[in-house]
């Protein structure tokens, strides 16, 4: 179940991604006060979902030395 969350998480974090530098790139000239609000919310979305990414990624098993005897 969690790694289902993460590809989800992951997937969705990207399209926001690819959203939110479409409109810097593209439409930032033409914003008004209704379309900061919007990129104000996906910039939001974006960094809960990138949250949720960090949250359940596969964390690395620190390694343990074998003694010699």
């Amino acid at each position: 179940m969690r790694k289902v969350i993460f590809y989800i998480a992951l997937a969705l974090s990207l399209v926001l991604l690819l959203n939110i530098l479409k409109i810097f790139i593209t439409d930032f000239s033409r914003l008004t006060s209704y379309g900061y609000g919007y990129l104000a919310g996906k910039i939001v979305l974006f960094i809960l979902f990138g949250a949720l990414v960090y949250r359940t990624r596969k964390t690395k098993s620190p390694i343990k030395k074998e003694s010699n005897p």
